[in-house]
């Protein structure tokens, strides 16, 4: 049996959950190993289509029903068993983005492997050290990410045990897939539910992403809320449903379960930028659509196309950040359905869906208003969540209504950050667990974003002024607001086609705002984004305001 590196033996205690009431509708499965044949079992006829062929299968089907993708994830268990893989391995997935990143960490764990998924987008200065933290892990990737990443030979060999490449190399230092195709089925083997199972990372807004485990008791406790009939906005069977996020991030491991549970008609989109991905949203009408909140933005001119694309949707949903007040009302208009509901869902790789609130027309109907109704995440989720405000100083919890660093305690917390326990450790007090955000949390329960801790600015919120700027100003495309040490904030917009904005707009969009300094434009692609497109806000500020820093201390990010 393979030795375990300490991180998968020595974690955080945390604990799950089984329901959220005795009537819930629960995850069929927990665990990764399982989920596509779960779904094959339970999803009959029902189909999952993607914007372009799988990587690790270049010749096969756009769409599949879901035994045919469970299919795919046995021959994928083989290979990898081919190649050597054994129970407790760690298998760093790191290749372009598509479904199939979800189906090789299901192969992974299928046959007791742990898998970890890595965005596709990672320069060297994060990619080397997050495949030093995993010790010694098969690599899955591509040639793309050899170049993009810097894994020279001597990398390699110093990294990880093995590499295998999805579209062939001729270095004699990896194997191609093609070589391990034909290879006899492996033989099933999970991990225990309490055991580690997966392992995700952060955004990495800031710097190096964190590396996040989670076990199958945990991913199975992030899910239920996935899984559960909300009146008017549970996922249905019967629903086709548009999914644009990254598939290395951990809301597809849970997103996966729920998937596995009740089956929907699923459109899995790898490229929300590409003709095609937004063909598959015109030709097949989703009744569901689901995304990132600056795939939204980019994609408020397609939903407002004259042919409706998306005139049948009943429900959208976003998780990981705050949305815009105009985001939301420009989709909601985009839809012929009498009542449409918006979900958003404040989320976070290391505990999921924390804070939840619906949207209707009516509640996102006033423009440029203050504070942007958004701005309110809503309610943690009753029975299943509590959330504090604390001071940043002292840890102790602050009277409603003031500013602190929100905590939250809910099951399903991760175990670990691996290769940085003490971070991991830093973050929790007890099962209450410290988010990064200020914010204030009402008499009522409600948790108001203000900004990220080392975002934040004095006096203000950047969160807030860029959603005002954003609905007051139609013809931006992205508005962000840098703290700049003892100066004034500077915001950083684009605009559609670069036109230039006018002075007079601005002024007129700024007049009752607090002191900014003069907007700096740039184009909508210079803004450095994450994997879940999120400004880089510490690397843009450091590529236009030379010297200047951040007010807060990062202690927590």
């Amino acid at each position: 049996m393979t030795n375990k590196p300490d991180f998968l033996t020595n974690y955080a205690p945390t604990w799950g959950r089984r329901r959220l009431t005795p009537f819930s509708r629960v995850p069929a499965t927990a665990r990764l190993g399982d989920v596509w044949q779960t779904a094959a079992a339970r999803g009959g006829s029902r189909t999952v289509t993607v914007d372009r062929a799988a990587d690790i299968d270049p010749n096969g089907p756009l769409q599949r029903t879901y035994a045919g993708w469970a299919e795919l994830v046995d021959d994928a268990a083989a290979w990898l068993y081919e190649a050597g893989v054994r129970e407790w391995d760690r298998v760093a997935i790191m290749k372009s983005n598509h479904l199939d990143v979800a189906l090789l960490a299901c192969a992974a764990a299928r046959i007791g492997a742990v898998p970890a998924q890595l965005a596709w987008t990672h320069p060297p200065e994060f990619a080397l050290p997050m495949l030093a933290r995993l010790q010694q892990p098969f690599l899955v990737t591509d040639q793309v990410r050899l170049v993009q990443c810097g894994l020279d030979e001597h990398a390699l060999a110093t990294l990880v045990k093995r590499t295998i490449v999805v579209d062939g190399s001729d270095r004699t230092d990896v194997v191609a897939l093609d070589d391990l195709r034909g290879a006899a089925k492996a033989k099933p083997k999970l991990r225990g539910l309490d055991e580690p199972m997966v392992i995700t990372h952060t955004s990495g807004t800031t710097g190096v992403p964190k590396l996040v485990m989670h076990s199958a008791t945990t991913a199975h406790a992030l899910s239920l809320v996935e899984a559960e009939r909300w009146p008017g906005a549970a996922l249905q069977a019967e629903d086709t449903m548009a999914l644009a996020d990254p598939f290395c991030h951990q809301r597809l491991s849970t997103g996966m379960l729920a998937m596995a549970t009740i089956t929907p008609t699923m459109l899995m989109l790898s490229d929300p930028q590409s003709e095609q991905a937004l063909k598959l949203i015109r030709d097949n009408r989703p009744t569901v659509v689901e995304t990132l909140p600056n795939i939204y933005l980019y994609w408020e001119q397609f939903a407002q196309e004259a042919s409706r694309p998306l005139r049948n949707v009943r429900l959208y949903v976003n998780s990981f950040d705050a949305i815009h007040t105009r985001t939301i009302r420009t989709f909601l208009n985009a839809t012929d359905h009498k009542r449409p509901i918006w979900v958003q869902s404040w989320s976070q790789s290391e505990a999921g869906a924390m804070v939840i609130r619906p949207y209707s027309r009516k509640s996102v109907a006033k423009r440029g208003h203050r504070p942007p109704p958004t701005q309110v995440l809503g309610w943690p989720i009753p029975g299943l969540c509590k959330a504090r405000a604390v001071d940043p100083e002292t840890g102790k919890k602050v009277p409603a209504g003031q500013v602190g660093l929100i905590e939250i305690k809910q099951p399903g917390r991760c175990l670990a950050y691996v290769g940085e326990q003490d971070r991991h450790e830093l973050k929790t007090n007890g099962f209450w667990w410290n988010t990064g955000d200020l914010g204030v949390v009402s008499r009522l329960g409600a948790v108001r974003l203000v900004d990220r801790e080392i975002d934040r600015i004095p006096g203000a919120s950047a969160i807030e002024l860029e959603d005002v700027l954003l609905d007051r100003l139609p013809l931006t495309t992205e508005v962000v607001i840098l703290p700049s040490g003892g100066q004034l904030p500077v915001p950083v917009l684009s605009t559609q086609n670069d036109e230039p904005l006018a002075k007079s707009d601005w002024a007129r969009a700024t007049a009752d705002l607090p002191a900014l300094a003069e907007p700096i434009q740039i184009k909508w692609e210079e803004f450095p984004r994450t994997a879940t497109w999120k400004i880089r806000r510490v690397q843009l500020r450091e590529q236009l305001l030379d010297g200047a820093s951040a007010l807060g201390i990062g202690r927590w990010t």
